[in-house]
């Protein structure tokens, strides 16, 4: 494993995000297929950026709270192909809102589940999360799927779906 590898699975490294993630991890937001599964107000550049610079500071928080990642391919580990993260700023201790993104080349290909499923254990590992939540977007029958892979149920829906472990 590099310096900044957090973790790897079979096929992916899950590694901090570097200023050199930023151009794929926004050309991924602004993907067509990708975005469709987002609120009109996550759309677009600028968004996307914005949510980059964000996960970068999360990295110099003390204590830090939120851990969002990079996942690349045990292939390519500079590469990018998705993000996973957990924030935990503002819910109980314990808890955590889970949250994971490819890009659309490795949808229906096993990777979230892979990735998720390590993830998890991470997290319950690492950093005691006990109780797990999840919002996905209406219409992401993967996304709920993968929620529901994960031991999450369904709690409501008030635009997105909400998930509890």
């Amino acid at each position: 494993m590099a310096d900044r590898d957090i973790f790897t699975t079979g096929r992916f490294c899950i590694r901090e995000f570097t200023e050199d993630d930023r151009e794929p991890f926004v050309a991924c937001h602004l993907d067509p297929v990708f975005s469709s599964y987002h609120l009109k107000h996550e759309r677009g550049r600028a968004h996307a950026s914005a949510v980059f610079d964000a996960f970068l500071a999360w990295q110099a928080e003390k204590p830090r709270a939120n851990f969002q990642f990079a996942v690349s391919s045990r292939d390519d580990p500079a590469g990018y192909i998705g993000n996973v993260g957990i924030r935990t700023r503002g819910l109980p201790p314990g808890e955590g809102e889970l949250g994971i993104e490819f890009i659309p080349a490795w949808w229906q290909r096993g990777a979230a589940s892979e990735v998720m499923r390590r993830f998890v254990t991470w997290a319950q590992d690492s950093l005691r999360i006990r109780a797990f939540v999840a919002e996905t977007a209406p219409g992401n029958l993967a996304a709920n799927r993968l929620a529901e892979a994960v031991g999450l149920r369904p709690t409501g829906q008030a635009g997105k779906r909400h998930w509890r472990s």
